[in-house]
């Protein structure tokens, strides 16, 4: 529950410290008096967006500090304990909203972000606010309050992921089949363009190249090859002769000076280089001879691999890489066929599961609707519609739609005259049945709703008199629940409070301040007797107000 609360130079408010205890706790005050502000305040501390306006005139930062006992909350406790945010039996939430409009928010001393406060404002604090009752307006909001009352929150979160899993898979495959003729072209081509490369002599196009490039030239390398062996060996004044010669002399001077032996050794190698040569270059001389068919082959085979290199834009040498980015390719767009298969699959388990689910909530909401109608006219009754009639309208949707909410649609349908059918809340009901209407759903929803605080801000508007008793009896009982902090202008409602605070609001030239104080016995007679109104407080008044606290 809601401990304390601390709020510095927030709207009006320079500073307010508040304790809070468990029951029922009604805020009154004047009209303007700011009573809503704290609500405001504490909305902010559980996360809701905020900027600069909620600053006070002339401070440089508003702050709020929510104190809550815990140590009964078990799924408080794990929320906290797995964000690392645990402490003692109380948990504190804080924010601070700069003048600039910038926010900070800590959970028990350390700083979070705006999602996580939202996330543990879920397991503490539900409020109901005094406009709540035009959302009932809006038919998509009664299915959530039905779900809410069935207590189907957890099926419906499958449901809508689902339908969004369904819905993903579906476009990627439509996508698949818009592209399939596509792929399909493109594979024959590919596999065309493979069964050539394949039929090629792409990986020795190198040496095919020197192969031919030697064959074209072979009568000149003959002619070339055998000058060069003549003049190494062959002729009468050759390259081998003229050095024997040199070295001889060479030998002859070492005889008198060592200082010419290592000229000699290198004369000596070099002559020993040289047969060497020769011996190489007859054996290529011998072996040139090209066999004009070779010849033509090899001259097919180049002619085919450049015009296969001129085809793929690439070079002879990179036909090989060339290929290899073909068969990876065709082995994607084989996979794209598994994987369009594999969605197929994927997709009829998807909608095999909705539909399983789906089917499951709609038993549930048909249950549930007829016992939200039933609690519903009891409280309409209560509340002064008598002749009231209150239905649920589920009406089915295609299923081969898997939208997100389920199989159906629902709507309020009301009756507030007898003889009257049912028609769309929507069309039929005034304000104030509206707000009747709304203030006996959001009762029947706070009961379902496992939280340890509920706050009502302002939802009696627009009704009085015994009326108003019941609803200050009605949020009393759920005050024996949970803890209830109501924002009233009703005195019949006030009276019901297990716990009264007060706004109170004061000017002078300067500022406009908001005040809060609790008020004892007395206190209360007063406020009350303020609220049943006239002209002057009389004593008959301040009676009335000790019959309504008695």
């Amino acid at each position: 529950m809601l401990s304390s609360i601390h709020i510095k130079d927030f709207a009006i408010i320079e500073q307010l410290d508040l304790d809070l205890q468990s029951g029922m706790t009604v805020v009154t005050g004047e009209t303007g008096a700011g009573k809503s502000i704290m609500v405001d305040a504490l909305s902010f501390a559980l996360g809701a967006r905020a900027d600069s306006a909620v600053v006070r005139n002339g401070a440089k930062r508003a702050e709020i500090s929510a104190v809550f006992d815990i140590s009964k909350l078990k799924p408080v406790q794990k929320w906290l304990e797995e964000q690392m945010l645990d402490e003692e039996e109380d948990c504190i939430l804080r924010r601070v909203i700069n003048h600039d409009g910038r926010s900070r928010a800590f959970i028990n001393g350390q700083p979070v972000n705006l999602t996580q406060l939202n996330e543990l404002g879920d397991f503490l604090v539900d409020i109901h606010g005094q406009h709540e009752h035009q959302s009932l307006f809006k038919p998509q909001i009664h299915l959530q309050l039905l779900d809410r009352f069935a207590d189907l929150t957890q099926d419906t979160s499958q449901l809508r992921e689902i339908s969004k899993q369904i819905s993903t898979i579906s476009t990627k495959l439509t996508s698949f089949k818009e592209s399939l003729k596509d792929k399909n072209d493109r594979r024959d081509l590919l596999t065309f363009q493979l069964e050539e490369l394949e039929k090629a002599p792409i990986d020795r196009a190198k040496d095919i190249e020197n192969d031919h490039k030697r064959a074209a030239n072979a009568s000149k390398l003959l002619e070339q090859g055998q000058q060069s062996l003549m003049a190494l060996h062959e002729n009468d004044d050759n390259l081998a002769s003229q050095l024997g010669r040199i070295i001889h002399i060479i030998s002859d001077m070492q005889q008198m000076d060592q200082g010419v032996t290592n000229t000699h050794d290198l004369l000596q190698s070099a002559l020993v280089e040289i047969e060497e040569a020769s011996h190489e270059l007859r054996d290529y001389i011998e072996h040139l001879d090209i066999d004009p068919a070779e010849f033509q082959q090899l001259d097919q085979e180049l002619t085919l691999l450049h015009d296969l290199a001129r085809k793929h834009q690439v070079t002879m040498v990179d036909l090989p890489e060339t290929k290899q980015a073909i068969e990876q390719e065709l082995e994607q767009l084989s996979g794209d066929e598994q994987t369009f298969d594999e969605l197929e699959k994927e997709l009829e388990a998807q909608q095999s599961k909705y539909h399983k689910i789906a089917s499951k909530v709609s038993k549930e909401r048909a249950k549930s609707a007829k016992n939200l109608e039933k609690q519903v006219v009891k409280l309409m009754k209560d509340l002064g519609l008598g002749n009231g009639v209150f239905e649920v309208a589920l009406n089915p949707v295609d299923k081969e739609t898997y939208k997100s909410n389920g199989l159906e649609t629902a709507e309020f349908m009301v009756s507030t005259n007898p003889g009257q059918q049912p028609q769309p809340l929507r069309k039929v009901a005034s304000g104030g049945e509206l707000s009747r209407i709304s203030l006996a759903l959001q009762v029947i929803n706070a009961q379902t709703i496992q939280l340890p605080t509920l706050i009502f801000d302002e939802v009696d508007v627009g009704i009085g008199g015994g009326t108003a008793e019941i609803v200050g009896k009605l949020l009393a009982d759920l005050g024996k629940k949970a803890q209830i902090l109501c924002v009233t202008h009703q005195a019949q409602v006030a009276a019901q409070g297990h716990q009264h605070l007060m706004v109170a609001k004061s000017q002078d030239k300067k500022s406009t301040q908001t005040e809060l104080q609790e008020l004892g016995t007395e206190q209360r007679v007063e406020e009350l007797a303020r609220m049943i109104g006239g002209v002057e407080i009389t004593e008959t008044i301040r009676n009335h107000a000790r019959e309504l606290l008695n």
